[in-house]
């Protein structure tokens, strides 16, 4: 899939967050790509994924997280990820 000249391939892998947000995995499943956001629970140290499909229209990619569209965006200078309700993640 391609959406506004981004090639999701060149998003699959591991993203660690800027801010110190949940990491993010994004990979490729069959004709989909997925976005996990993994949130690691602090007391028990559990691991627990949350994964989304990523979507795209004319007006970019976007999952559908916590019942709102949030949009990805990545900038293939700098290599940064942007999740619009978590922040910048950097690859890891």
């Amino acid at each position: 899939m391609k959406t506004k000249n981004i090639n999701l391939d060149r998003l699959v892998g591991n993203w660690e967050s800027i801010n110190l947000n949940p990491t993010i995995i994004i990979y490729r499943n069959g004709d989909n790509y997925l976005l996990s956001i993994i949130h690691m629970n602090e007391t028990s140290k559990q691991a627990s994924p949350a994964t989304y499909k990523i979507q795209g229209d004319e007006d970019g990619l976007f999952i559908n997280y916590n019942l709102k569209r949030t949009a990805i965006s990545y900038d293939t200078k700098l290599d940064i990820l942007t999740v619009s309700a978590l922040g910048d993640y950097m690859r890891n």
